[in-house]
């Protein structure tokens, strides 16, 4: 049945290219026999070609019939220019692709339009429906997590053994075994950036207002990367519904001395935002919301500290409400750039820093690694910016050595890990989830060696 329709669409595309050419020299050739030319025919098949310009022959009666002969003509030439662009298209696609370092950015979200055209032309293809082979990367963002599995599925014979980005914002990357794919979230890049350009310098009480994946975000990243002493003590107030949240996480408490409070039903007084050292302001649903309860602090509270505003058109609302206390965050160049979405330096460090653990107390080589391994080590390279800081300040090898071991913690605890005296991946156990004073010497003596690895 498919090759019957395929080769009625090919005979339908014929006809209606050749049909004006036929219908002209019909209408000509009685016309020209009457005007007595020397060489009717001839002229006839002159002026059926001269249809496809959209021209018609003076001194000729234009009929219906030969109106639209004039018609189709001009409709298969546009069609057979498209065509010719086309090729023309896919010839220097074609060419493009002798150099390996070409990416083939697919899907209909603004973030993908945004990446594509901040890519160097000759370093990128914007792909359609159909794949284009040969690329050195693939870049997948449509709308949707369905639309991004699907397509990959569709594929996966020509991109098993290519470096696949895919954009996946409900769908755990830790669930993504194959190591030639890099599962990003635009949310999880603009929870990461935002801890980067604003981080806390002591301690802390931070409101997060709207818990929806970006403000899940900002709590993971900031449990994360909020290490600056062991005895520190941040409160974060979560103000949207975080049942789910913690029935995924079960090991919250294990974020002390930091505290977690939940207001489930998200509602809260203007006045009592003035204790809070931090508000950030980030529903990922509906921008006009966010903007709706920052003028509203703006106005209500008496807020002595900056707002955080997400707002992916933040120069709109800088411009209406001034950048003085209300600081915009999730711009597509803070969340969707090159550096951030292909993250190779962040991918890099985390394989040297394994391959440092490997060739010093073996294990498992960085290739046959399982995911939630492979990105325990990008949590750990995302945490070196916080290290820096520390650094800089004069903190000592052996406290970022137990900021680090907490930061390890943290990130197995987040994924439900528990201490068990004997280790056992499967079961999510590990007799390494201690405080870091219980360690035992030789591994503390790891973890400064790590530290000192991660520096060098």
């Amino acid at each position: 049945m498919k090759k019957i329709l395929s080769a009625l669409r090919r005979f339908i595309s014929i006809m209606y290219k050749i049909l004006p050419f036929f219908i002209g020299m019909y209408c000509y050739y009685p016309e020209f026999i009457l005007q007595d030319r020397p060489f009717p025919f001839l002229d006839s098949i002159y002026s059926s070609i001269k249809l496809y310009s959209g021209s018609t022959e003076s001194g000729i009666p234009v009929g219906a019939l030969l109106q639209l002969a004039r018609f189709l003509a001009l409709a298969a030439t546009l069609s057979i220019v498209i065509n010719a662009l086309n090729r023309m298209n896919d010839l220097i696609n074609w060419l493009k692709l002798f150099n390996n370092r070409v990416t083939v950015v697919y899907g209909d979200s603004d973030y993908a339009e945004y990446i594509f055209e901040s890519l160097p032309p000759r370093l990128r293809i914007r792909g359609e429906e159909k794949l284009i082979e040969g690329a050195a990367r693939y870049l997948i963002m449509f709308a949707d997590d369905t639309r991004n599995l699907e397509f990959y599925n569709r594929n996966y014979e020509s991109l098993k053994d290519r470096n696949v980005y895919i954009m996946l914002e409900d769908i755990a990357r830790q669930n993504i075994e194959n190591p030639r794919i890099t599962v990003f979230s635009i949310a999880e890049n603009c929870a990461r950036q935002y801890w980067k350009d604003y981080p806390v310098t002591g301690d802390e009480k931070i409101a997060i207002i709207g818990f929806e994946n970006v403000g899940k975000n900002i709590l993971l990243y900031g449990l994360q990367m909020n290490l600056i002493d062991p005895g520190q003590h941040l409160v974060y107030h979560i103000y949207g519904d975080g049942r789910e949240f913690c029935r995924e996480h079960t090991e919250l408490a294990q974020m002390a001395p930091d505290e977690i409070i939940f207001h489930d039903d998200g509602s809260y007084e203007f006045a009592e935002m003035a204790d809070f050292d931090r508000i950030i302001i980030c529903s990922s649903r509906e921008e006009g919301r966010n903007i709706a309860v920052a003028s509203k602090l703006l106005v209500s509270a008496p807020v002595g500290h900056q707002i955080y505003l997400y707002a992916p058109n933040g120069d709109i609302i800088t411009n209406l409400f001034g950048s003085e206390r209300l600081i915009c965050f999730g711009r597509a160049e803070e969340t969707a750039s090159a550096d951030i979405i292909f993250n190779e330096k962040s991918m890099e460090d985390a394989r040297r820093q394994h391959e440092f653990y490997f060739k010093k107390y073996g294990g498992t080589p960085w290739e046959k690694l399982d995911a939630f391994k492979r990105y325990s080590n990008v949590s750990s390279s995302d945490y070196m910016f916080t290290i820096n800081r520390l650094l800089a300040r004069g903190v000592s090898l052996d406290k970022i050595a137990e900021l680090e071991h907490i930061r390890w913690c943290r990130y197995h605890y987040l994924h439900n890990w528990k201490y068990d005296p004997v280790t056992d991946s499967a079961k999510r156990v590990h007799n390494c989830l201690i405080p870091f004073s219980e360690l035992s010497e030789a591994e503390k003596l790891k973890d400064i060696e790590a530290i000192k690895a991660k520096i060098n």
